[in-house]
């Protein structure tokens, strides 16, 4: 091999050195940026869950009522928000009021709900109260889906 063919076979290795430095440069940079488009649009979705999550709570609910463990219909009157029969519920769950008892007033807050979503978003609520076995959910479904974004409120009650 003489000199010019030494000469150019350095220069493709030196290429495709560079070529190659390149394209790991240009495929690390666009994979940390598809991670920094991902987690903000997780960090979006999981505010907008929030949002909708208080925006459902402070909703007033038009003449609340349910049945309870005997089948007489219990009137909550009007200015109770979802927040608050939400609340009401988990305790007469944990009581042993059946949640077919809550089923009408429980349709109308999936309404509200449904009605405080932008599509593609689906929504759902699960009480929980007492041990993990007094557990309601509401919505589409047997439970919430495992790829969900989750805006979660807690109370705790005690008793004296």
């Amino acid at each position: 091999m003489d000199r010019r063919g030494q000469s150019a076979l350095f220069d493709a290795i030196l290429f495709f050195v560079i070529a190659l430095v390149a394209s790991a440069a240009v495929l690390a940079y666009s994979a940390s940026s598809f991670v920094r488009e991902e987690t903000a649009a997780r960090e979006q979705a999981l505010a907008y869950a929030e949002d909708v999550r208080v925006a459902l709570m402070r909703t007033t609910l038009d003449r609340p009522w349910y049945l309870d463990r005997v089948g007489y219909r219990v009137e909550l009157g009007r200015g109770v928000t979802v927040e608050r029969f939400l609340v009401d519920q988990g305790v007469l769950l944990a009581d042993g009021v059946a949640p077919s008892n809550f089923e009408a007033v429980d349709r109308a807050i999936l309404e509200i709900l449904d009605a405080l979503l932008r599509p593609p978003f689906a929504g759902g609520i699960e009480v929980t109260s007492g041990p993990p076995t007094d557990r309601l959910w509401l919505g589409a479904g047997a439970g919430p889906p495992s790829d969900r974004f989750t805006a979660s409120w807690w109370m705790r009650t005690s008793s004296l």
